[in-house]
Protein backbone atom coordinates (compact mmCIF):
# COMPACT_ATOMS: atom_id res chain seq x y z
CA UNK A 1 0.00 0.00 0.00
CA UNK A 2 1.46 3.41 -0.85
CA UNK A 3 2.54 5.55 2.03
CA UNK A 4 0.85 8.68 0.97
CA UNK A 5 -2.72 6.97 0.28
CA UNK A 6 -1.99 5.30 4.59
CA UNK A 7 -1.36 9.49 5.13
CA UNK A 8 -3.82 11.25 3.75
CA UNK A 9 -6.78 8.65 4.76
CA UNK A 10 -5.34 8.86 8.46
CA UNK A 11 -5.35 12.96 8.02
CA UNK A 12 -8.59 13.01 6.47
CA UNK A 13 -9.95 10.47 9.97
CA UNK A 14 -8.33 12.68 12.31
CA UNK A 15 -10.00 16.38 10.49
CA UNK A 16 -13.55 14.99 10.52
CA UNK A 17 -13.39 13.47 14.22
CA UNK A 18 -11.83 16.54 15.10
CA UNK A 19 -14.62 18.48 13.14
CA UNK A 20 -17.44 16.02 14.87
CA UNK A 21 -16.56 16.45 18.16
CA UNK A 22 -15.76 19.77 18.39
CA UNK A 23 -19.07 20.71 17.19
CA UNK A 24 -20.92 18.45 19.78
CA UNK A 25 -18.75 19.80 22.63
CA UNK A 26 -19.11 23.56 21.35
CA UNK A 27 -22.77 22.52 21.40
CA UNK A 28 -23.51 20.52 24.47
CA UNK A 29 -20.45 21.30 26.70
CA UNK A 30 -20.41 23.36 30.02
CA UNK A 31 -18.89 26.67 29.89
CA UNK A 32 -15.20 25.58 30.09
CA UNK A 33 -15.66 22.50 28.13
CA UNK A 34 -16.86 24.76 25.33
CA UNK A 35 -13.83 26.12 24.53
CA UNK A 36 -11.88 22.80 24.09
CA UNK A 37 -14.69 22.34 21.29
CA UNK A 38 -13.77 25.48 20.00
CA UNK A 39 -10.04 24.16 19.61
CA UNK A 40 -11.02 21.18 18.13
CA UNK A 41 -13.06 22.96 15.69
CA UNK A 42 -9.92 24.86 14.61
CA UNK A 43 -7.11 21.84 14.66
CA UNK A 44 -9.84 20.34 12.40
CA UNK A 45 -10.22 23.22 10.17
CA UNK A 46 -6.65 23.68 10.00
CA UNK A 47 -6.07 19.75 8.89
CA UNK A 48 -8.80 20.24 6.73
CA UNK A 49 -7.00 23.74 4.67
CA UNK A 50 -4.02 21.73 4.85
CA UNK A 51 -4.80 18.26 3.05
CA UNK A 52 -7.02 20.37 0.26
CA UNK A 53 -6.07 19.89 -3.02
CA UNK A 54 -5.32 22.96 -5.50
CA UNK A 55 -7.79 24.80 -6.54
CA UNK A 56 -10.06 23.57 -9.41
CA UNK A 57 -9.55 20.11 -8.18
CA UNK A 58 -12.70 17.91 -7.60
CA UNK A 59 -12.17 17.10 -3.72
CA UNK A 60 -14.60 14.42 -3.86
CA UNK A 61 -13.15 12.43 -6.96
CA UNK A 62 -9.83 12.06 -5.05
CA UNK A 63 -9.20 8.74 -4.48
CA UNK A 64 -7.75 9.07 -0.55
CA UNK A 65 -10.35 11.33 0.31
CA UNK A 66 -12.85 8.84 -0.60
CA UNK A 67 -11.00 6.37 1.06
CA UNK A 68 -10.79 8.15 3.80
CA UNK A 69 -13.89 9.11 4.07
CA UNK A 70 -14.85 5.09 3.91
CA UNK A 71 -12.35 4.14 6.22
CA UNK A 72 -13.84 6.82 9.22
CA UNK A 73 -17.48 5.93 8.64
CA UNK A 74 -16.31 1.73 8.71
CA UNK A 75 -14.09 2.36 11.78
CA UNK A 76 -17.59 4.28 13.49
CA UNK A 77 -19.98 1.75 12.34
CA UNK A 78 -17.54 -0.71 14.18
CA UNK A 79 -17.53 1.33 17.08
CA UNK A 80 -21.17 1.49 17.43
CA UNK A 81 -21.91 -2.05 16.55
CA UNK A 82 -19.02 -2.95 19.20
CA UNK A 83 -20.64 -0.64 21.87
CA UNK A 84 -24.33 -2.06 21.49
CA UNK A 85 -22.94 -5.42 21.71
CA UNK A 86 -21.27 -4.92 24.97
CA UNK A 87 -24.23 -2.94 26.34
CA UNK A 88 -26.35 -5.95 25.74
CA UNK A 89 -24.21 -8.47 26.49
CA UNK A 90 -23.85 -6.25 30.05
CA UNK A 91 -27.62 -5.97 30.36
CA UNK A 92 -28.45 -9.31 29.78
CA UNK A 93 -25.71 -10.85 32.37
Amino acid sequence: MNTELIISMGLVGVMLSMLFMGLLIAYYGSSKTRNVGFLFLIVGAVVAFVISPEPGMNYFADVSFMKGILAFVGGMIGGIIGIIVFLVAIIKS
